[in-house]
């Protein structure tokens, strides 16, 4: 399976889409305009929230995202190794070992479940946030879908702190 992740033309909350690859609408992630964790609401097409997305608060070395529940319960917590020359991001505190290792710099990322290969993700060529997910096996698309939006809000915030202290 493979999905499209778009943010939309304009929006002041940061707002997406989530397509098929025949560009029909299945998921849409509502960004909330005045935010400090850069909070979204990952809902179905009926406007359910699924997820709820947000950035910690309080960071001084770590880059964290949560993902909770539509009731505000943490479901997990999305990680990014802040060292390294690889770019890998891992969710804690969740039933399966999942991580995202790649490269950031042309953001290629392979998708691994307990060690075992289930998806990539990349970076389409656009002049706004673009994402191809492809799914290997019959996985949660919802739940990677909202880890892909938990991982753009941690580089979002990381680029946000970057351009505010040059």
């Amino acid at each position: 399976m493979q999905l499209k992740i778009r943010n939309k033309w304009i929006s002041l909350g940061g707002s997406s889409y989530i397509t098929d690859m025949n560009d029909n609408q299945i998921y849409i992630v509502k960004g909330k305009f005045f935010t400090f964790t850069h909070k979204k609401f990952f809902q179905d097409m009926n406007r359910n929230t699924l997820y709820i997305i947000r950035n910690k608060f309080w960071r001084l070395f770590t880059r964290r995202a949560f993902i909770m529940d539509a009731k505000g319960n943490k479901i997990c917590r999305i990680n990014k190794k802040w060292l390294s020359l690889r770019s890998k991001f891992w969710v804690d505190q969740y039933k399966d070992d999942i991580q995202f290792d790649g490269n950031i710099l042309d953001f290629n990322f392979n998708i691994t479940k307990n060690g075992k290969a289930i998806g990539h993700l990349s970076r389409k060529i656009s002049l706004r946030d673009s994402f191809v997910l492809d799914i290997f096996e019959e996985e949660d698309a919802a739940f990677l879908c909202a880890l892909v939006i938990a991982i753009d809000c941690i580089l979002d915030r990381r680029n946000e702190q970057q351009s505010s202290n040059n």
